[in-house]
């Protein structure tokens, strides 16, 4: 989202030469929030890893089959790829929570201050799911992590 913000900021103040530079901050804020979703969901879907990073997909595979049924699977090797993966996972949950609230939080405000409630309900809502996402993973994370751990003591 942030990229596609940057992207359309430019475009945005073009539009708005004589209206104001809030107002145009805003839109491009929405359209970075519409593409930077499409995109998302685009590549989840239909991005394809190269022959390559076959072996780093299906560790990740196995981390995000993991984490969502919520504990590490029985055999070894995908054990190990879990517990290799699980502080990406927590990185990823971070930057995903810290990226949100810097780039949606200011734009709530902004589109709040230029009267467009709407909008800042759409940026809300999105903050939300970003927020309750990382929530949810880093709740899972931690979970794994648990589980993964050696049984100490006797």
């Amino acid at each position: 989202m942030l990229i596609a913000g940057l992207l359309w900021l430019p475009v945005r103040l073009w539009e708005e030469q004589d209206g104001s530079v809030e107002i145009a901050v805003v839109r491009a804020g929405l359209n970075a929030v519409i593409w930077g979703l499409a995109f998302f969901f685009t590549l989840s879907r239909f991005g394809k890893p190269r022959p390559a990073e076959a072996d780093r997909v299906a560790a990740w595979a196995v981390t995000e089959t993991a984490l969502s049924r919520g504990e590490p699977p029985a055999a070894e090797a995908g054990r190990a790829a879990v517990a290799d993966n699980l502080s990406a996972v927590r990185r990823g949950a971070l930057f995903g929570a810290a990226g949100g609230m810097a780039l949606l939080g200011p734009l709530i405000v902004l589109a709040l201050r230029v009267g467009w409630e709407l909008a800042a309900a759409g940026f809300g809502i999105v903050l939300v799911a970003v927020l309750a996402e990382a929530v949810r993973t880093g709740r899972r994370e931690r979970r794994l992590r648990a589980a993964l751990a050696p049984v100490r003591g006797g």
